[in-house]
């Protein structure tokens, strides 16, 4: 269309049906997922567990993804809907559990969302608060929340869910307690700019108090000892310091404090890619390019704090070289991994470091008849558990081709290709 000519009334009126077609277009995708959902039931006799590389027997997941009352989805059926649209299998998982919640559990919510009253991703977002919530108390939390339409909020009707949810098991207050002390941890989360990473933490309500203070603390005597910056850069060396305990004991006794040395820090990895054409920059695996000076001084204040730095040799990606076994040398699955940085299943994400290596030609034992050779990088491809079980138990089928990238075939006949990602930089040319 073209909108140079248009009147600020045609605008308006253009845009607002392009927001109804896009309305339109999410609910479509919810209902194709619900029938995906029923035309691929759960199957008793579907093979129930995996033996991993180590001999480890896991049973399969089979959770339900929506709440009691909603179909059954057979496991892999959800990976063949990701593919399709080019999302993460649990994005995928994710849709198609919202999906089943709003038609068979909230259909009061989901009639107010295929008549245009109620955003999708509002009605979708209310849904993930009841997926624990028995049938009766799902259909109380609907009828709630779809009393007053046009004052359907997020907050609301978390409100309303957990009012349903107390007022048919008023043990659920104990249980949930239970639950949120559970969620205790302490994550690291890593964004675009690798010189800082953000601390993630979930604590009992009093021992966040308690490090509030001391950060505060900490973050006062550094001001004392002329730190000029700002608070919360200061609170933030606090934190640090606190990995420190005896510098941190000094700091808060009052004693003359100074950074511990050899306190024996174990060793991190850095896996650092280098590119000669571009001088003065690195990029490290999981944080992004950094500057060499960075770099350098990471090294050299964990060296100086008794760290252990290992540097590990460059390999050589074009290699071909086989072994006549099924487990790849270590040098061999590194290779891999630094040739492709992903489950190199469509949409998927899934860091191969933490993946299988698959034989892209099914593995034959030597002693069964099978070829020499068959162990060699260009039979090997990493998949996350979930899709290695996937292309060995499924009609799911995938082919590598000679410039490094995937063509997987599925069930329906449909192809996707999957493009070669490697953790090593590109080569730059002049």
């Amino acid at each position: 269309m073209d909108t140079a000519t248009l009147t600020a009334t045609a605008v308006i009126d253009g845009v607002r049906a392009a927001q109804r077609k896009e309305h339109e277009g999410a609910v479509e995708q919810l209902q194709f997922a619900v029938r995906w959902a029923l035309i691929h039931p759960c199957r008793d006799e579907f093979p129930a567990g995996w033996e991993d590389d180590h001999g480890i027997f896991t049973t399969a997941s089979r959770a339900p993804l929506a709440g009691p009352g909603a179909p059954l989805i057979d496991e892999f059926a959800p990976a063949s809907f990701a593919a399709a649209l080019g999302i993460s299998l649990e994005t995928a998982k994710q849709r198609i559990a919202d999906a089943l919640e709003l038609v068979y559990r909230l259909p009061r919510l989901w009639e107010l969302v295929e008549a245009g009253v109620v955003p999708v991703w509002r009605a979708r977002a209310i849904s993930r608060e009841t997926h624990d919530l028995s049938p009766e108390a799902v259909a109380f939390a609907d009828r709630l929340i779809s009393a007053t339409p046009s004052k359907i909020g997020l907050v609301d009707a978390a409100r309303l869910v957990q009012e349903a949810r107390l007022y048919f098991d008023p043990d659920r207050a104990v249980a949930d307690e239970e639950e949120e002390l559970a969620r205790r941890g302490v994550w690291l989360r890593h964004r675009g700019n690798p010189a800082t990473t953000d601390v993630v933490m979930t604590l009992d309500t009093p021992d966040a108090l308690l490090l509030d203070q001391t950060v505060t603390r900490i973050a006062g005597e550094l001001r004392n000892l002329g730190d000029t910056d700002q608070l919360d850069v200061r609170r933030a060396r606090a934190v640090g310091i606190l990995a420190d305990p005896q510098y941190a004991l000094d700091l808060l006794s009052g004693r003359d404090a100074v950074p511990s040395v050899g306190s024996g820090l174990g060793a991190v990895n850095l896996y650092v890619h280098l590119d000669p054409g571009q001088p003065g920059a690195v990029s490290i695996e999981k944080l992004g390019a950094a500057t060499d000076q960075l770099l350098t001084d990471w090294l050299a204040r964990y060296a100086a704090a008794g760290g252990k730095v290992i540097v590990r040799p460059v390999l050589d990606l074009s290699s071909t070289q086989a072994v006549d076994q099924h487990d790849p040398p270590t040098a061999m699955r590194e290779l891999c991994t630094l040739r492709d940085a992903y489950c190199v299943f469509p949409g998927c994400l899934r860091d191969s470091r933490s993946c299988d290596l698959d034989h892209i030609t099914a593995y034959i034992p030597i002693a069964d008849g099978g070829p020499p050779g068959q162990t060699n990088p260009l039979n090997l491809a990493p998949l996350c558990r979930t899709h290695h079980r996937m292309k060995t138990f499924t009609a799911w089928d995938y082919k590598r081709r000679d410039d490094g990238t995937y063509i997987w075939t599925a069930p329906t006949g449909h192809q996707y290709e999957v493009p070669r990602i490697s953790r090593r930089p590109p080569r730059r040319t002049n």
